[in-house]
Order: structure tokens, then C-alpha cells, then sequence
């Protein structure tokens, strides 16, 4: 994540947790420095900027995925600060628990406010695709699964929470616009963009926002809420109509009010979701809530073929889609 990304790229989170971020990079973008000893004594370690390996533990048979903290694309020394997970790292570690022959079932533990939009639907896809694997996959939510959590979490074809406390939807998109021209003025600086193209600066963050920055921005939004509304009615098997009157008007359902609103199957624990996934292993029978994985459409099959190839440039066509319906290999 850079600077422009995170105070004018597109949000799925809850926003209490992007104001937080917000504010530490606005701070940067005025020159100021954090106290990098102050924070490595807070988190009890010190700060690295790289990210770690994907990877997944593995219990009687299952593989459990951990999603917490932020979500983004790819996670840096902000995401040691507040804690992260990076959505490329994940969609490698389920990539690999699909084919691990240890690996009957997975599942994917969240407790996350949200993310970046940008990766969130690419890992959202690659859950559907270990899904037609034929590998169960399961989504267990704790303490919280919020905007692009639950868009991705959505994916599984059952999802379950821990308690009554968990907090699950804030289905959403958020942008905002900095203008720092105030904070360069009063350094002493001035930018002047020279640009081509009549959108390609209409929301520059060194002047004022207009009415039609404004809209650009608005129509950007409105553009993805409805890929986010669409995909949790695919995952969830039902209509886009009804994902926008009972579950996405980004508010945050507790506990059994996100069940009843249908976002969620039930209360489960990791220890019983996985004794449960060993019983339905040798039984042959599911006992879990299974929303059905709906097939791709030739469209959607290419697109997310196009988009793999864009994420891993050492993958053809062919490779792509074979990795994102393994069913058709």
C-alpha cells in the first residue's frame, strides 16, 4: 500500500478503522515522522518491512486459513502497526491447500474489519474456486467480519460465526479525497499538474474537489457496491434484490441478527467445525448449511482468467482458468 492508494483508493471496511489508518497517512503526507521506537515498544517487536509467508495450519485433516487485521492487496510496514493480512498471500495458501493431498476441507478464520477493494474480489474468486475442487470450504467468522472480510468470507459455501457478540456486514464502499494544498501552502510548496485527458486529474488531491470530481468519485463507488452486492447474492445463492433490502445498507449485523438477516448460517466453534468436517469426510454427508457453488458464466470465467494472468504474468490463459474452475481441467 502507498500513500495515494490509501487516502484516495476504494475501501470495503469498517469506518472507525479507516478514519485510524486515514489519519496516520495524512500525518506522513504533512511531513510527519512517526516515532518507529515508540511503536516497536507498543507492539512488543520490531518493525520489519516485508511481508511473511502464506502459509496454514493444519488440523485433523483441515486446513485453517487465518484472514485478520486489514486486508490488502499487498501488506507493508502499516500492516505490522495495526495488523493485516495480505489477500495475495492468502489466495497463494489456499492455492495450496487445494492441492495438498493432506487437505480434505478448509477453513477460513476471520476476525477482520475489512480492506482494500482491490484484491478483495480476486481472493473472493479463488474461495469459489476451491469450492468446485470439491475440498468443502468453510468461513468462521470471530469478533469480526466486515465489508471486504464478508465479501470474500461470503464465498464459502457455508459460513458460520462464533457468538453472539460477532460482528458481520458493513457491506459498503468508501472513498475519500484529500486536498493538501492547505499543507503544502503553508510549507511553502505549490503544485502544478499538467494533464491530458479531461478525467485523468478531475480529483486531484492538490486542489479543492469539484462537482465533477465529486461525481467521478461517486460513479467509481456506486461501480463496485455493485459488484459487492452481486457477489454476496451469488455466494449466498440468492437475488441481488434482496442482499440490497435485508443485508447492504452498510449496516453491521450482531450475532443472530446477522443470522436472521441471512448473512450467516449459524454459531459454530473451530474445534466443532472441524470435527464436523472429519465426520462428514467419512460419512459422505454434509452437516454443514451448504449454499450450492453456482457455475460461471463464459463472461465471468474469462474476466477472472484475465485478471489472474494480470496478478501471476507467468501464467497462460489455459493455466488460469484451469486454476480458477479446476472442474473444467
Amino acid at each position: 500500500m502507498n500513500l495515494l492508494s490509501i487516502i484516495g483508493g476504494q475501501w470495503a471496511i469498517e469506518p472507525a478503522k479507516l478514519l485510524e489508518i486515514s489519519n496516520i497517512y495524512s500525518a506522513h503526507l504533512r511531513g510527519e515522522k512517526s516515532d518507529l521506537v515508540a511503536i516497536e515498544t507498543k507492539i512488543g517487536k520490531p518493525l520489519q518491512n516485508h511481508t511473511q509467508q502464506a502459509d496454514y495450519a493444519l488440523q485433523d485433516g483441515v486446513a485453517i486459513i487465518r484472514l485478520e487485521g486489514i486486508i490488502a492487496k499487498r501488506m507493508n510496514l502499516m500492516t505490522q502497526i495495526s495488523g493485516g493480512t495480505s489477500s495475495q498471500l492468502a489466495a497463494q495458501a489456499m492455492q495450496a491447500a487445494i492441492g495438498d493431498p493432506a487437505v480434505h476441507s478448509i477453513i477460513l478464520a476471520i476476525d477482520s474489519p475489512g480492506g482494500t477493494v482491490d484484491g478483495t474480489q480476486s481472493l473472493a474468486d479463488q474461495v469459489l474456486a476451491a469450492r468446485r475442487s470439491g475440498k468443502p470450504v468453510v468461513t468462521l467468522g470471530s469478533g469480526a467480519m466486515a465489508s471486504a472480510a464478508y465479501w470474500i468470507g461470503s464465498a464459502a459455501q457455508a459460513v458460520y460465526i462464533t457468538d453472539a457478540t460477532t460482528q458481520v456486514g458493513s457491506i459498503g464502499v468508501v472513498a475519500t479525497h484529500t486536498d493538501v494544498s492547505g499543507s503544502q501552502e503553508k510549507q511553502g510548496i505549490k503544485t502544478t499538474e499538467i494533464a491530458a485527458g479531461k478525467y485523468k486529474r478531475i480529483a486531484s488531491q492538490y486542489g479543492p474537489l469539484t462537482a465533477d470530481g465529486k461525481q467521478t468519485i461517486q460513479d467509481q463507488v456506486d461501480y463496485t457496491y455493485a459488484l459487492f452486492v452481486d457477489a454476496v447474492a451469488k455466494h449466498r445463492g440468492t437475488s441481488s434484490q434482496t442482499v440490497l433490502q435485508k443485508m447492504a445498507d452498510g449496516r453491521v449485523f450482531v450475532g443472530q441478527q446477522a443470522i436472521d438477516a441471512g448473512l450467516v448460517d449459524g454459531f459454530a466453534t473451530l474445534d466443532d467445525l472441524v470435527q464436523r468436517l472429519n465426520a462428514d469426510r467419512k460419512s459422505g454427508k454434509t452437516s454443514l448449511v451448504a449454499k450450492p457453488a453456482q457455475p460461471l458464466t463464459r463472461l465471468e470465467l474469462d474476466q477472472q482468467a484475465k485478471a489472474y494472468m494480470q496478478e501471476h504474468p507467468e501464467t497462460d490463459y489455459l493455466a488460469a482458468i484451469k486454476t480458477i474452475a479446476p472442474e473444467l481441467a
